[in-house]
This record gives C-alpha cells, structure tokens and sequence, in this order.
C-alpha cells in the first residue's frame, strides 16, 4: 500500500507523518521550533533549523518507510518574500509577533489611511481585523516599515506552504485556501488582487492563478534527491492548515450540509455556503469568507476559546467537573454571575473579559490581582459557568456562519472532552444534529488525502469511500433554566 508522507507545519509543532490510503498514521515525527526574535528584536520563524530538520526526517522515514508522495500544510498567516534568484528578502515574520499596545495602533491606523476603510475592505475580500500580524496584509506593511532594505530585493510573495514546496522541487504556484485565508490581499468577488494588494504596492507580486492543492507542484529537484537519497517524487501544491482540516469532511459528507467546528487555541468555524455576503451588524467582527479546496465558499468565525479556558482555570484552581444537569441548572438559576468575553479574540469586540458580579463588573486586571468573588472560587460553579460562557460564545459564533436548524454541527479538537461544554451547546441548538468526531490529526490527514489524490490521478472526492470518520453524537440535556441566563448574558456582551 501507498504511502504519503506529510510535511505539517504548526505553529506550535513541526511535523513529518506517513499516511496509508484509509488515512491512518504509520509513523510520525514532531518537533517545537518556536519563532525567535531576530538582531531587531522581531519574531521571525526558524526557517534554516526546520528545514535542516523536515531534510533530516524524510531521509530517516524513507529508509524505513518508502512513500511515494510529498504532501505540504501549514499554520496560516505566514508567507516568504524571495528575491530574483529565490533566496530570502526578509525573514519569515512570526504573525504572533507583539507590537505593543501604541505600536498595534500606529500599524492599524496606517494600514487603513493606506487601503481603505475596514468595512469596505471586509465586504470586498471577506477579511476581518485580526490582532498582531495575523492578517498577511498587516504583515506586508510591518515588513516594508522594518526590512526596507531587504523589501526592496523582493519580487514574489510566496504563501507559507508553497514555500516548502519550492524547496523541495525548486518551482512556484498558488492555490485558494490559502490566498483567500484573512489575508485582506485577494478580492473574492474579482478573484483577483485587492485593494490592499495595489495600495501597499504587492498586486504584481503575488500570483493568484490557483492550482488544486492536490495538484502536484514538482518533483524533487536532483540536488534534493541527492540530499535526501530520495526518488524524484512528486511533492503536491499544499493546503492551508484549517481548510485541510475541513477537506475530509467535504469529501465525507458531500451532500450533506455541515459545519466543522474545530476547537484548540483558536475555535473555528466553517460552513460552506453559496455567496459572500455580510449581514451589517457582522462587519467589523470575527468572521470571514474563503475559498475551500474545492473551490467552494467557507464562512468561518473564530474565537481564542481555548486561551479563554486556560486563563479562567488557571484562575478559578481545581479541576473542571463532569457534567451535571442538576448542578448546571443551579447555576443557570442566577444570571448575576457571569463569565464575560474578550479577554482574547471573540465574537464580542466590546468586550475585555473578566466577570460580572450582581451589578458590579470585575475586570480581568482585578481577578489577576487576587480580588475574586467568593462563587469564582468554588472549583465546580467557577468551571460551570466558564465553560457555559464558552458555549454561549460558541452558539454566536456558529449562527454567524448561516447554519439552518438542519445543519449537522461537527465538534472536533479539545473541546470534544468537555462535556458540560458539549451538554450546553446542545442544549443552545435544539434542533441541530450535535456530533463530536475522531478524525486523528484532522489537518494531517487533509493533506495525506491531497497526496493520495495526486498519487491516483483523481480528486479528494474521489477517495470517499477509504475514510472513515467515527462519529459520536452528543446528548441534548433538559436546561430549563438556559433562555433565561442566555438572554442575561447576551445583554451584558452585546
């Protein structure tokens, strides 16, 4: 059986896997290589030490475990600027880079005095303001502001898994998943260059003339399979990280109507849907539009709700409780006490974290400094009501993505081991199907199934009938006490 091996760029782990044709892990290598800050004080990605590395593993797993394909994903908002003989004009800027407080606002206010009004650049290329470096565009900027020497050499705008691709087969290309991912660059309703892509004077830099991402890029150049003592295989075009998440589900269910939820450090949301088009009260939030791998439109909401976790917990000590109607319905009973969004990125731009208490607001400052309500400290109600206050976050999240009473919800990630989370947010859809799902290494096997298809010549939709996807579906508790706390705190965020 045919094997591919998987070259997974994360943001917090790099990646080399083998995949079988059913999509299941034969082997697999991972190691941190955290972005570092570089002479200027700039986080930048370890480009030398992780190629050196992924080098390292494809030779080691070869020896052992012949594949016959390459296969690229990566962490979004990241791309390489290369010069005329392919080398690297500036550095690959790490998007969590932090500005500061007055460096974030100087970058913002000079990006839309440069391109535009945020809303007309929302509605034009289905972008929204992300913090740091998270849009591409923001980036282009920060780079020409502190590598201008290096930014006058560039001359193509590489997105970040193409990059890897190119150093592999020494040949260059493009697909949609990525270019269309919150870059503020590409004008989905022209599919062409944006706005922001001729004002910061990138438009010829950047090639949006798409292949498929399971098309196949190149061959391994012969200096690489020299390197390497690899073959000449065939390595495909790539895929960004969150839509090759989503690509076994479009390959699985390719008549159903769903929305893949898939939860971690960033909660994301992605339901496909037929046209770009903004409600007014979306414009300005967590929400955008891109272009899935078949060339279909996503629209996708996000919110850190992992972060969210991690700090409350941190806060409130002890450990998170089994679900529990009885328990649950007791602290639904009183909408005086509420866990508040906007600590991290939410669906709630006015919203800064912390708590409220009765009539009193405590600040996300004041629960770092020790002044904690008595009920935040009780380890059951203190976990309740933060994982109810993620499942209410989460139930904005998916109705911004234009879900129906018929969509199927898929619950994939950490949040699948949170049952109060999961028994809550049934309890918010009481008409939607609610399934928690075990595809292992969602993103990974994405691209797995990119490099099956260009092994078999066919597309991913072909395939459907070698993947499984276990699916468990989730228990809808009776919560008498939810609309009344629900419409409570939707007051208080809103």
């Amino acid at each position: 059986m045919s094997l591919v091996a998987v070259i997974d760029i994360g943001k917090t782990n790099k990646k080399v896997a083998l995949f079988d044709a059913t999509l299941q892990q034969v082997a697999h290598r991972q190691a941190p290589f955290p972005a570092q800050p570089d002479a200027q004080g700039i986080l930048v990605e370890q480009t030398d030490a992780i190629w050196a590395w992924l080098k390292q593993q494809l030779t080691e797993l070869f020896r052992t475990h012949p594949f016959a394909a390459i296969s690229i994903t990566t962490h979004g908002a990241a791309w390489a600027a290369l010069t005329a003989n392919g080398q690297l004009a500036v550095p690959v800027i790490a998007y969590e880079h932090d500005l500061g407080d007055q460096g974030q606002r100087d970058l913002d206010q000079e990006f839309y005095r440069r391109c535009g009004r945020l809303e007309d650049l929302q509605a034009e290329t289905g972008t929204c303001d992300l913090p740091l470096l998270v849009n591409p565009a923001k980036m282009v900027l920060f780079a020409q502001q502190h590598y201008a020497a290096g930014w006058a050499t560039a001359k193509k705008m590489v997105n970040y898994p193409q990059f890897w691709g190119y150093l592999l087969t020494g040949m260059l290309a493009s697909e949609a998943t990525y270019s269309a991912n919150h870059s503020f660059l590409f004008d989905l309703h022209k599919r062409a260059a944006s706005t922001a892509a001729h004002a910061l004077g990138v438009a010829s830099m950047l090639d949006f003339r798409f292949a498929d991402p399971w098309s196949r890029l190149g061959t391994l150049t012969p200096e690489m399979q020299r390197e390497l003592v690899i073959p000449a295989l065939p390595v495909t075009v790539g895929i960004h990280d969150s839509n090759s998440a989503l690509m076994p589900y479009l390959v699985k269910y390719q008549d159903r109507d769903f929305v893949v939820n898939s939860t971690g450090t960033w909660c994301v949301a992605m339901h496909r849907v037929q046209q770009v088009r903004y409600r007014p009260e979306e414009l300005g939030q967590k929400v955008i539009f891109n272009i899935d791998a078949f060339g279909g439109l996503t629209k996708t909401s996000f919110l850190m709700g992992g972060q969210d976790y991690a700090l409350y917990h941190g806060l409130i000590g002890g450990e998170d409780p089994e679900f529990s109607a009885d328990r649950i319905n007791a602290a639904l009973a009183n909408p005086q006490r509420l866990v508040l969004p906007g600590a991290f990125p939410s669906q709630f731009p006015g919203a800064r974290g912390g708590l409220r208490d009765g009539h009193a607001v405590v600040s996300l400052a004041d629960l770092q400094h020790g002044r904690i309500p008595g009920w935040f400290k009780d380890p059951q109600l203190g976990h309740d009501l933060l994982n109810i206050s993620l499942a209410l976050q989460t139930e904005v999240a998916l109705r911004r993505t234009d879900i129906t009473d018929t969509t199927t919800i898929f619950i994939e990630g950490g949040f699948r081991n949170n049952s109060t989370f999961l028994a809550v947010l049934a309890a918010l859809f009481p008409h939607n199907p609610i399934c928690c799902t075990s595809l292992a290494q969602a993103t990974a096997a994405g691209a797995a199934l990119c490099g099956h298809a260009l092994l078999a010549a066919c597309t991913p939709r072909d395939l459907a009938a070698s993947i499984t996807i276990e699916v468990q579906p989730v228990g809808r508790p009776v919560l008498d006490q939810l609309a009344g706390y629900r419409a409570a705190w939707l007051q208080v965020v809103a």
